[in-house]
């Protein structure tokens, strides 16, 4: 193993546990989620994401649904950055990225995911989200959200 590996892996290790237990709110979602113009997924899932006390977001979601007339599974781990987290009214942007495995019967395919997104409201405790990006195909996601407004209340911008 060359030294970098070695210092990547050593970093990784050590880093992830320490801005893991940094994280400063919990949000779960639903979505719809469809691919197109490469492999076609047609489904909907249930999600998990921890947000950092700044911008960031890490997420898991699994979806289950149709791939090409097969039941299937996508499974995706995604990153974010969102522009204005804090923001009680309206909607912001965000982009993220990340990886996503498609599982079907006697098939199984690995992606890498990049989007744009806005979502309702982010700084309350309730709000929708809408995506769009490439992952094996044009991916769509939409769907809603819920966040742990008790730990929000924390994220308060200052000022």
């Amino acid at each position: 193993m060359s030294f970098s590996r070695l210092f990547i892996c050593t970093f990784v290790l050590l880093y992830v546990p320490y801005s893991v237990a940094a994280q400063q709110a919990t949000e779960w979602k639903v979505q719809g989620l469809t691919n197109v113009g490469g492999d076609r997924f047609l489904g909907g899932g249930v999600g998990l994401a921890l947000r950092t006390r700044g911008r960031m977001r890490v997420g898991f979601t699994l979806n289950a649904g149709d791939l090409e007339g097969q039941a299937a599974v996508r499974p995706e781990l995604l990153g974010s950055f969102h522009l204005n987290p804090f923001k009680r009214q309206g909607v912001s942007p965000y982009a993220g990225g990340g990886v996503a495995v498609v599982h079907a019967k006697g098939y199984t395919r690995e992606y890498i995911v990049g989007f744009l997104g806005i979502e309702s409201r982010p700084g309350r405790s309730f709000g929708w989200f809408a995506e769009v990006g490439l992952g094996g195909g044009a991916r769509l996601a939409a769907g809603l959200q819920w966040r742990n407004r008790r730990t929000r209340a924390r994220l308060q911008a200052p000022g």
